[in-house]
């Protein structure tokens, strides 16, 4: 495993312009899930920083919040599962986003495991992967994981939950 540290500061006019120019940006919404070795419960947050990285190794990066419970879990373990959510899930977005509410997190749903890995076989998909390399920028760590797995529902109709401008969205096919 590789290991990079970039870190700086930014000017708070800049980030919060950014910000407001990315929730213009729609992006994926998934649960990362992990089995925290420390504490031997799983563990698991919100993300919609998912993003393949190659086929050539099939690969995934996911961008973590280093001060999470979610983080140190990944590193500990060195695997996670990226459970991509339908629009049938949104109930489970909150609970895996709120630190208030992350005693619910793997109650509100049926939840399988993999090797001691978790995840939701209701996804449209779950990406199971394995921690190849990490960057650490700012208040984030990136992970690249290796795809190990790869378990789909063969649901037609699927329809992919989606984030934008701070609200749910769904993606769509242009005929």
């Amino acid at each position: 495993m590789t290991k990079t540290d970039q870190t700086g500061g930014a000017p708070v006019e800049l980030a919060t312009r950014l910000r407001q120019a990315m929730r213009r940006l729609p992006g994926p919404v998934s649960i990362v899930a992990t089995h925290d070795k420390e504490t031997d419960k799983p563990a698991g947050m919100a993300a919609s920083a998912v993003i393949p990285v190659a086929m050539d190794p099939p690969s995934m990066l996911i961008a973590v919040n280093r001060g999470s419970r979610c983080h140190s879990a990944i590193e500990g373990q060195g695997r996670f599962c990226i459970n991509l959510l339908g629009t049938d899930q949104t109930a489970l977005v909150e609970p895996f986003s709120n630190f208030a509410k992350r005693d619910e997190r793997f109650g509100m749903a049926e939840w399988e495991y993999a090797d001691s890995i978790p995840y939701l076989p209701a996804a449209m998909a779950n990406l199971f992967c394995e921690v190849r390399t990490t960057l650490i920028h700012g208040t984030h760590e990136l992970f690249v994981g290796n795809v190990y797995d790869v378990r789909s529902r063969d649901d037609d109709g699927l329809d992919p939950l989606g984030w934008m401008e701070g609200s749910f969205a769904r993606f769509g096919l242009i005929d």
